[in-house]
C-alpha cells in the first residue's frame, strides 16, 4: 500500500514536472502578467471585458492575447483575420467548447447547440436547425414576418410608450409560430414567461465567484447544495427547473394538438412526424433544437430591434436619409416588402451600422468562460501554431467580436455612426466590412438562423421609417455613447423616445396591409 502511495506520487511529480517544462519552451502570444494561484482573473472580472482585451492587443502590439485564469489557458482574437484563420480555416481544431459546468451542466442548458460539443449531435442539431432556415427556406417565413410587423406597428400606433413590449411580443411571436405553431398574443403569456425567467436567471446566475470557480474547478459541482458557500449550485439547481420548463412546456404543447389533430405545421411538429420512432434521446435533441431557436432568437433579436431604436434617437439625420430613400423608391402608397431591399442601399448601410456599434453579443462579467452566442469561447482540440506562437491543446478561444467591430485598420472613426461608410464599395471591401460577418460567428458555430434575424431586423426598420417618425423624448437628451446593461445579451439601458406616426395615411396603409397578410 505504501508503496503505491509512493509511485502515485512520484508519477504526479513527473507529470508536473514535464507540464511545468513543456510551458517553459512553448512560446505562448503575449499578455498580461498574471497574479499567483488565480493568473489574470482579477483583470477579467472588472471593468468591460471586451474594452480591456482590445487594451491588451495595443499594449502588446498583437492580435492574439493570451491570459491565463487557474492555471487554464485563454487566448483572446482582436482582429478578424486572426478569428477567421482559426475559426474558420482551422475549423476543425476550433469548433469544440471548453466544458460549461455551470449552464450545460448545472443549469440545464446541454440540449441545444450553443453549448454542444463538436461532434455527431451537434451536427444533428446544426442540419435539423439549418434544414428549416438557410436562406432559401426562410423564404417561407415571409407572410409570417410581414403579418406579425404589421401587428407590431398596429401596436406603436397606439400606445408607443410601451415600444419594448412591442418589441418583446413581435420577436416571440415570429419564433415561437415557426418553432410551435403557437400564436403569441402577449408577453404576459405562459411560454415567453418561461423563456425570459430561465435567460434571466441564467445571467445573473453566471455573474458570482462561485459561477467561476465550478467552471475551473469542475468537482466542485458534486458538493451538497447545503453547505456554505454553495450558493452558487442551489441558484444553478432553481435556473435548472425552469430551464426544463421552458423546453418541455411548449414541446408538450405540440404533442397534445398533434394528437387531437389540430397542431399547425411547425419546426416540432416537423421533427416529430420525421421521427416515426422517437427515443428519449431524440425527444431531448428537438426539445433543445427548438428550445434555443426560441431562447436565442428572441433575445438576441430584441436587443437589436432596441439598439435600433436608440440610434434613432441618437443620430436622426442618418435616419431621415434612410426615411428619404424609402419615400423616394416605394413612395407613400404601400409598405416596403422583401424584394425592396436591394433598391435601398443607404437602409442596408444603416442596418450594417447598428450591426457594428450595437451587436447583441456581449461578455458576461466575472466568468470568462460564460460569453455572448457566437463569441461564446471556443477550444482548441490539439497543440497548434498561429504567427509564430503556440497554441496549446485545451485552451479557450474567445472571439473578441467587440473590438473586431471596432478595428481602426478597417472602420475609420469607429466610435462615430456613420452609414456612409458601406456605401459604394468594391466587392473584396464590402465582404471585409460587412458586420453581419462577425457578429453571427464563425466556422462550423455561425448561427444557422442568421437569414432570419436579419430580414426580422430589416422588415421592422423600412416599415417603422415608412410610417413612424422617431425623436428624442422632450424631457430626455441622449447623447454618445450609448448605454447598454451587461449580460449574456447586450440590452440598452433604458431610455425614452417619442414615436409619431408620419402625416398622411401612415395608419390606413398599415391596416390596409395587415387586412391582406392576415
Amino acid at each position: 500500500m505504501g508503496l503505491n502511495v509512493v509511485l502515485a506520487a512520484i508519477l504526479l511529480c513527473t507529470v508536473a514536472v514535464s507540464k511545468w517544462i513543456s510551458t517553459g519552451r512553448r512560446r505562448l502570444p503575449p499578455g498580461p502578467p498574471q497574479d499567483p494561484l488565480i493568473g489574470n482573473l482579477r483583470h477579467l472580472t472588472s471593468g468591460c471585458t471586451e474594452e480591456t482585451f482590445r487594451k491588451w492587443g495595443k499594449t502588446y502590439g498583437s492580435d492574439i492575447i493570451h491570459a491565463k485564469v487557474f492555471g487554464r489557458s485563454i487566448v483572446i482574437l482582436n482582429s478578424q483575420k486572426a478569428a477567421r484563420d482559426l475559426m474558420e480555416k482551422r475549423s476543425l481544431n476550433y469548433s469544440c467548447r471548453p466544458r460549461l459546468v455551470l449552464i450545460a451542466e448545472l443549469m440545464g442548458w446541454d440540449s441545444v447547440i450553443t453549448n454542444l460539443p463538436y461532434g455527431d449531435r451537434f451536427r444533428k442539431h446544426r442540419r435539423m436547425i439549418w434544414d428549416h432556415f438557410n436562406p432559401q427556406s426562410v423564404m417561407a417565413f415571409r407572410p409570417l414576418q410581414r403579418s406579425e410587423a404589421c401587428v407590431f406597428l398596429l401596436g406603436l400606433a397606439e400606445t408607443p410608450e410601451e415600444l419594448i413590449r412591442h418589441v418583446r411580443r413581435f420577436t416571440a411571436a415570429t419564433i415561437m409560430k415557426i418553432a410551435y405553431g403557437h400564436t403569441v398574443k402577449s408577453v404576459d403569456e405562459l411560454y415567453v414567461r418561461l423563456a425570459e425567467e430561465a435567460g434571466y436567471d441564467t445571467v445573473t446566475g453566471s455573474a458570482n465567484y462561485g459561477a467561476v470557480l465550478v467552471d475551473f474547478f469542475p468537482a466542485l459541482k458534486y458538493i451538497p447544495s447545503w453547505m456554505p458557500g454553495a450558493g452558487f449550485k442551489r441558484r444553478a439547481l432553481e435556473t435548472r427547473e425552469k430551464v426544463q420548463q421552458m423546453l418541455d412546456a411548449p414541446f408538450r404543447m405540440v404533442q397534445r394538438r398533434m394528437a387531437a389533430g389540430t397542431a399547425i405545421p411547425s419546426f416540432t411538429s416537423s421533427l416529430l412526424v420525421q421521427s416515426s420512432s422517437i427515443g428519449i434521446a431524440d425527444e431531448e435533441d428537438i426539445k433543445g433544437a427548438a428550445g434555443v431557436l426560441y431562447a436565442a432568437a428572441t433575445d438576441t433579436t430584441t436587443a437589436m430591434l432596441e439598439s435600433m431604436f436608440l440610434l434613432m434617437v441618437m443620430h436622426p439625420a442618418a435616419f431621415a436619409r434612410a426615411q428619404a430613400e424609402i419615400d423616394s423608391i416605394i413612395g407613400r402608397d404601400r409598405l416596403p416588402e422583401f424584394d425592396d431591399r436591394s433598391s435601398l442601399p443607404y437602409l442596408d448601410c444603416v442596418l450594417k451600422e447598428i450591426y457594428r456599434q450595437c451587436n447583441a453579443p456581449s461578455f458576461v462579467r466575472r466568468n470568462p468562460l460564460t460569453t455572448d452566442q457566437p463569441g461564446l469561447p471556443h477550444r482548441s482540440v490539439n497543440d497548434d501554431q498561429y504567427c509564430g506562437f503556440d497554441i496549446p491543446a485545451d485552451t479557450v478561444v474567445i472571439p473578441n467580436i467587440w473590438a473586431m467591430t471596432r478595428d481602426e485598420s478597417i472602420y475609420a472613426n469607429p466610435n462615430s455612426f456613420i452609414p456612409e461608410r458601406f456605401l459604394n464599395q468594391d466587392r473584396a471591401t464590402a465582404e471585409v466590412t460587412d458586420p453581419r460577418r462577425l457578429v453571427f460567428g464563425f466556422g462550423r458555430r455561425e448561427c444557422p438562423g442568421q437569414s432570419f434575424a436579419d430580414a426580422n431586423l430589416w422588415l421592422i426598420a423600412a416599415c417603422v421609417l415608412a410610417t413612424f417618425n422617431v425623436s428624442p423624448s422632450y424631457d430626455e437628451v441622449i447623447s454618445p455613447p450609448a448605454v447598454f446593461v451587461p449580460g449574456i445579451v447586450r440590452h440598452p439601458a433604458p431610455f425614452k423616445c417619442d414615436i409619431k406616426l408620419r402625416p398622411g395615411r401612415s395608419l390606413e396603409l398599415i391596416e390596409q396591409t395587415a387586412h391582406v397578410v392576415a
